[in-house]
């Protein structure tokens, strides 16, 4: 049995959500919203399970295994079956990965900032002080933790919207090039490359930033087509947001200021 921790709109558990629903597997979810800011609503000994006090968390027969890349490479290794989600060409492996070291390589860190600039940090205001503060300390990540109080004070002011926005761009314009000349990001077959970037555009698109990157036909083009497989609903449309609105309004609201970022490069 496969359970997995996670909640609703999170990128990170969407991916991982994506891999499970697209291999068919059969697992429990229990749900725990680290994006409140509060880890007294966190389950008991949950930092054991991560000590970064983060989702997605999966369990497999007892191992506790975090961190969304990690966890659909883990259960491609141990469920494989069909549709394989890695590529058989080496060649097309190696662009894979390449794709997803710009996960780590900082395009993670640049959606999180949106999310914080745009919804978290209206959350967070609201919250007693002394849980936020209790929040970041038993986190652990001090640059999360620097990176959150400057965009919770600033906002769509932040320097590091900013950064994300351009980040983002790039990033954009680059996969808009690779499938200009391919099905997917990885070759000509639907991979676990695939799964991990199209949650970026999700994240965008829910703050109402789609227009964006209305001329990247190819990119837009891929989007839609991932939108449309059966699993994507069942793991990003089925489990709802609850800050939908929110996050439309204050997308709808910011947009000037991110296109003026948009377009600095």
């Amino acid at each position: 049995m496969l359970t997995l921790f996670h909640y609703d709109r999170t990128s990170a558990a969407q991916r991982v959500r994506l891999y499970l629903e697209e291999k068919n597997l059969t697992w429990e979810s229990v749900i725990v919203d680290t994006a409140l800011g509060d880890v007294d609503q966190l389950p008991e000994n949950f930092h054991k399970l991560n000590p970064k006090g983060l989702v997605p968390v999966i369990i497999h027969d007892d191992i506790a295994i975090p961190e969304s890349q990690v966890i659909i490479e883990y259960l491609e290794d141990t469920f494989g079956g069909t549709p394989t989600l890695r590529p058989e060409k080496a060649r097309d492996l190696a662009q894979m990965r390449l794709w997803m070291r710009k996960i780590d390589e900082g395009i993670h860190v640049a959606s999180r900032t949106i999310g914080v600039c745009l919804v978290n940090r209206h959350i967070y205001k609201k919250k007693d002080p002394k849980k936020i503060e209790k929040y970041y300390t038993e986190m652990k990540d001090k640059v999360r933790k620097k990176n959150d109080q400057v965009n919770i004070e600033l906002g769509i002011e932040s320097p590091l919207l900013e950064e994300a926005m351009i980040e983002f761009k790039l990033l954009f314009g680059e996969m808009n090039s690779y499938l200009s000349n391919h099905n997917w990001l990885a070759g000509d077959a639907y991979s676990l490359a695939d799964i991990s970037f199209v949650v970026y555009l999700h994240r965008l698109d829910s703050f109402m930033m789609r227009p964006l990157w209305k001329n990247m036909k190819y990119l837009d083009d891929w989007y839609d087509k991932i939108k449309s497989r059966p699993a994507y609903k069942r793991a990003i449309y089925d489990w709802g947001d609850v800050t939908a609105d929110q996050r439309a309004k204050n997308g709808k609201d910011a947009y000037p200021k991110i296109l003026e970022y948009w377009n600095k490069v």
